[in-house]
């Protein structure tokens, strides 16, 4: 087994998918937390100059999306066989791509909150919805039916950072499909240990 070290900000963002991978898989790794004052002295040792970065026996890999399915491939989640792995990849890129449209950055308050009614709308609610008949169409509670694989993980890990911002939009109400979704994923050992323990932060 590979030593693993995951390198981060005290934050869930980008590095918590590949925390809640480690903890469905049950694998031992570092959680390094870097504050804000500490990352200046890090970031010129981080291939990129970014974090998260994963060190896998000291090699990094600098990049959330790509350590997120490397994990996934290592810890049998990426749904079994190449073609389910390439739907992994695709709905990861869907949900990348809605939730990053999130216009969280917008100074004026009054624009933020028209362009994210808008991006609600015509992008997070509908890919949602399309999840939610993939799961339908494979009679399961999962993607791939009873088996649940990364992009399970990612997509509990979407609704739970739209809930903590987000939580007036009420989400799940909306979404009842997902909702089952999110409830079982809360319930496996690994993941509920996890949550349970995580360190409390602001993001």
């Amino acid at each position: 087994m590979p030593t693993y070290k995951l390198c981060y900000f005290n934050a869930r963002g980008y590095g918590e998918m590949c925390r809640l991978l480690f903890a469905e898989a049950g694998v031992e790794y570092e959680d390094i937390r870097y504050t804000r004052e500490e990352w200046p002295e890090h970031k010129p040792k981080m291939l990129f100059g970014q974090m998260p970065v994963l060190f896998v026996d000291g090699e990094q890999i600098a990049h959330s999306r790509a350590a997120f399915r490397y994990l996934a491939r290592e810890f049998k989640l990426d749904g079994g066989n190449s073609l389910n792995a390439a739907k992994c990849d695709m709905w990861q890129e869907v949900e990348f791509e809605a939730i990053s449209k999130l216009p969280f950055s917008e100074e004026d308050e009054a624009k933020k909150a028209e362009l994210m009614t808008s991006v609600l709308k015509e992008q997070v609610h509908p890919k949602f919805t399309k999840y939610e008949e993939a799961i339908k169409a494979n009679g399961g509670i999962y993607l791939f039916g009873d088996k649940i694989s990364s992009v399970d993980i990612l997509m509990y890990g979407a609704v739970e950072f739209l809930d903590k911002f987000l939580p007036n939009e009420k989400i799940l109400e909306q979404h009842p499909t997902l909702k089952t979704l999110v409830e079982e994923v809360q319930k496996r050992p690994g993941i509920a240990k996890w949550l349970k323990e995580r360190p409390v932060t602001e993001m």
